[in-house]
């Protein structure tokens, strides 16, 4: 008694011609899309961020205007249009009271303004 091996339903041995041809095309066409992704490296994006000038000089936050708090890390318009309320109503003293009259302000760019603000 021999035993018979039972053959894969699809064999390479039993592909026609056309199915051939079809696959090497479409083995191609990886290779040719691989090959164009690789050079032109499409992964790497240049993000097209524009860099937050900062403050040629100190920057005083009870005196300066909206505009100039704005040239402070973490300031956008509406943070210093609320510092310049605030300071009306008493003078800013420190960064904590900057950030609180701000409506927050994150550590790192308090740390980043320091350089940059004075109380006077």
């Amino acid at each position: 008694m021999s035993e018979r091996l039972s053959e894969p339903d699809i064999a390479w041995y039993r592909l026609q011609p056309r199915e051939i041809a079809v696959l090497l095309v479409l083995g191609l066409l990886f290779v040719v899309m691989a090959s164009w992704a690789m050079l032109h490296d499409s992964a790497v994006i240049d993000p097209k961020v524009k860099a937050h000038e900062l403050p040629a000089a100190k920057v005083n936050v009870n005196s300066a205007s909206a505009a100039e708090l704005t040239a402070l890390p973490g300031i956008g318009e509406r943070k210093a249009q609320r510092i310049v309320e605030a300071r009306g109503q008493q003078p800013i003293r420190s960064l904590d009271e900057l950030a609180s009259a701000a409506g927050g302000i994150p550590r790192k760019d308090l740390d980043r303004m320091t350089s940059y603000v004075v109380f006077d």
